[in-house]
């Protein structure tokens, strides 16, 4: 059975410094393959170490047998709306031309220079920026409302998605504006329906919700160090693109095994690196 494995960040690092990573590599390379993603190259551009940066693009590079890296997020969900619009049969999601840059960084790291990795830090710095003040932007309301009212407080993270499913009107409105944008035509009914069948949508859009819960409407436990973040929750995208999604990362581990109940279209797993490891050298 072939599998795709899809890597977060922090589990490219954990393979590049885990002493049986050659191992691992033929043998999952044997039986599946791996796929990166924009958000991959842009971190690991960040690395402050010249040495290690380079070594990390190579791995990539050569994990991936010279495919090129999944787009971001959004872009992936604006390919799903062009070919909605166009109904064709089949979506590209590593195509998107503005990020000839990181196909160049991978395939020559040494490219990579001072200026990119600036380019990216910001890049990072302004995305994390925009989601606090999405999902964080309403927490003193919130909590002013649950103060009088504390039966107002979502009792789980299930309660919060059921409040923003619910608010279906507004959710659809989010999904034409940024289909009539895009495409330059109005979506129907009909095609809104067809279009947020495709689980990208609901995952991406719901993947705000899980933040708003976690920083905004949660009374403790709220601070971004331990919750998942902009980047982290934005691959929940991923999933209906790969089989076993592993990550490093707890807080984004237990946030997109959430989500990816939401992942109609694939059977994917989402796993730490440890059990990953596990799982492979036959522990268990």
């Amino acid at each position: 059975m072939h599998l795709i494995y899809c890597l977060d960040t922090s589990a490219i690092n954990r393979l590049f410094d885990d002493p049986e990573c050659e191992a691992i590599i033929k043998t999952l390379l044997a039986v599946g393959s791996f796929r990166v993603s924009a958000y991959n190259v842009l971190e690991v551009a960040k690395t402050h170490d010249c040495r290690r940066r380079t070594a990390l693009i190579d791995l990539m590079k050569r994990i991936t047998q010279q495919k090129r890296p999944l787009d971001l997020p959004n872009t992936i969900l604006l390919n799903y709306a062009s070919a909605h619009s166009k109904c064709a049969p089949s979506v590209e999601v590593n195509r998107d031309e503005n990020l000839e840059g990181l196909w160049i960084a991978l395939n020559k790291p040494d490219l990579v220079d001072d200026e990119a990795k600036n380019e990216a830090r910001e890049w990072a710095k302004d995305l994390d920026q925009n989601f606090d003040q999405v999902i964080t932007g309403d927490r003193d309301a919130y909590q002013k409302l649950f103060s009088v009212d504390s039966r107002a407080r979502p009792c789980s993270i299930a309660s919060t998605f059921r409040h923003f499913i619910a608010k279906r009107h507004e959710c659809k409105s989010l999904v034409v504006d940024i289909y009539q944008h895009h495409i330059g035509k109005m979506l129907t009914d009909e095609g809104y329906q067809e279009l947020v069948r495709e689980p990208v949508w609901p995952l991406y859009l719901l993947g705000y919700a899980f933040g708003v819960h976690k920083r905004s409407i949660q009374s403790e436990g709220f601070s971004p160090k331990r919750n998942a973040g902009a980047v982290d929750l934005g691959q929940a995208v991923y999933l209906p693109l790969c089989d076993r999604f592993v990550t490093n990362d707890r807080p984004q581990y237990q946030a997109l095994r959430l989500l990816n109940v939401l992942n109609t279209k694939r059977r994917t797993e989402v796993i730490l690196y440890d059990t990953f490891r596990t799982r492979l050298f036959g522990f268990s």
